[in-house]
């Protein structure tokens, strides 16, 4: 059925405020700490404790965004480093928090009345874009303080539990065999071709374009008319 289009000589424009891109801060160091109270926080039930240093949590909604404080996530990826993150709290006795943590799982923290420290080994494998812990659910009346996040550039070398007393924790690496991963290779035919290989093989788009120029020969045999008609567009 064909729709029954009206004309409104009048429409709404939208609003909304301007784009605001923070720039991008470079965070150096072998490990660190980002205080809570630096963060940015969005959303509601929320209380900023700058004496004590302190995000004071209450009911959910709350998103806390550590994207400035942290060093970008795949910094040293050709070193196969990743980035370890813990997080420091304190709850009342029954606040049972639930939060989107850094790793991107949801996770309940457990109790902690003294303060505690939440290790998020996840982070071996994933660490969000946004760097940001979101509130889920506090048990009605309890609260959640965070006071900072601490991190540290670790290796992606696995040892077992049960090798920690064979084995060395310890990876020591050298500035010319870190060096050497990035210094510039001359590139070559092969270089290019492997680069198109591994492209069509992980990018969908790009192997259906690549379909359509081997198809460009045949295609180009056929009636205009045909063409236009296949092709789906309208006059």
């Amino acid at each position: 059925m064909e729709p029954k289009r009206e004309f409104f000589p009048k429409v709404k424009k939208t609003v909304m405020p301007r784009p605001y891109f923070a720039t991008e801060k470079d965070v150096l160091g072998h490990r660190g700490t980002a205080a809570a109270v630096d963060a940015a926080i969005y959303g509601s039930n929320w209380y900023l404790d700058k004496e004590q240093g302190l995000i004071e949590i209450y009911d959910a909604g709350a998103a806390i965004s550590f994207f400035n404080l942290l060093p970008r996530k795949d910094k040293y990826e050709k070193e196969g480093l990743y980035l370890r993150l813990k997080i420091a709290y304190r709850t009342t006795e029954n606040a049972n928090v639930n939060l989107r943590n850094f790793s991107g799982n949801h996770v309940t923290l457990p109790n902690s009345l003294t303060g505690a420290m939440y290790d998020d080994p996840q982070t071996y494998w994933w660490v969000t874009d946004d760097l940001t812990l979101n509130i889920n659910s506090i048990f009605s009346g309890e609260k959640l303080w965070i006071q900072r996040v601490d991190w540290e550039w670790m290796s992606k070398e696995i040892i077992y539990e049960d090798e920690l007393f064979a084995k060395n924790t310890i990876l020591y690496r050298s500035l010319e065999e870190v060096q050497k991963l990035y210094s510039e290779k001359e590139l070559t035919d092969d270089d290019v071709k492997d680069f198109l290989r591994d492209k069509i093989k992980n990018d969908d788009w790009f192997a259906k374009k690549c379909l359509v120029m081997l198809r460009e020969e045949q295609l180009m045999g056929e009636k205009l008319v045909k063409l236009f008609e296949d092709s789906g567009l309208e006059l």
